[in-house]
């Protein structure tokens, strides 16, 4: 039988990692920075075992953040994001209703991964130069848009950016703000050999994109 975790040390260390700027022109690129708001990393401390399943994957206290784009200049851009480690358990990321390569890894236990983590970005909390914006998401690497309709996890493969009045392509300002939720959840203990204490490990890098 496999024991039952007495106690999860959950730092998600740099859950988002300082934002890489890759795109041209190098000037407009150099000029941008992305930031989170409340810092860089999520740090979920103790997780008490209470909070755990055995046969089921377990959430965590989803954490509500920002993101935010400052520019020297007006700047037309898009975010990209990407993340290093891919151990997704299957029952975590259908727990929090991800599908395809919208889930990230938090590590492993003996070799086993952990648990999941999306980036959930909000519909309704998006600004551009402090006026309320639009967030739209292309698939198709920036040719056609599409509304984002509801609060949603995008993949590697999507850019997201803001858009303002009736126009469906990305809007240009200094400052860009959206609103994001920080989702986790814990594998199914019943799959884990947890016989010590286990740290978190996942991250999220957010690019700039300019169209």
């Amino acid at each position: 039988m496999k024991p039952y975790l007495h106690s999860l040390s959950a730092l998600l260390g740099a859950l988002l990692s300082a934002a890489s700027l890759a795109a041209p022109p190098a000037p407009q690129a150099n000029s941008c920075r992305i930031q989170l708001g409340g810092g860089a990393t999520v740090d979920y401390g103790k997780i008490k075992r209470s909070l755990l399943r055995a046969a089921e994957a377990a959430p965590l206290p989803a954490q509500q953040r920002s993101v935010t784009v400052s520019c020297e200049q007006p700047a037309t851009l898009a975010l990209r994001q990407s993340a290093v480690d891919g151990s997704v358990s299957s029952a975590a990321g259908g727990r929090l209703g991800l599908a395809g390569e919208t889930g990230h890894g938090i590590g492993l236990a003996s070799g086993k991964p952990l648990g999941a983590f999306a980036l959930r970005w909000r519909r309704d909390a998006a600004t551009i130069d402090g006026a309320p914006a639009r967030l739209i998401v292309s698939s198709d690497g920036g040719a056609t848009w599409r509304e984002l309709e509801s609060d949603t996890v995008i993949s590697a493969a999507d850019l997201i950016a803001w858009a303002s009045g009736a126009q469906r392509r990305p809007a240009s300002g200094r400052t860009l703000t959206a609103g994001v939720r920080i989702e986790t959840a814990i594998a199914p203990t019943s799959t884990l050999y947890l016989g010590r204490e286990v740290q978190l490990d996942g991250s999220i890098s957010l690019s700039a994109v300019f169209p």
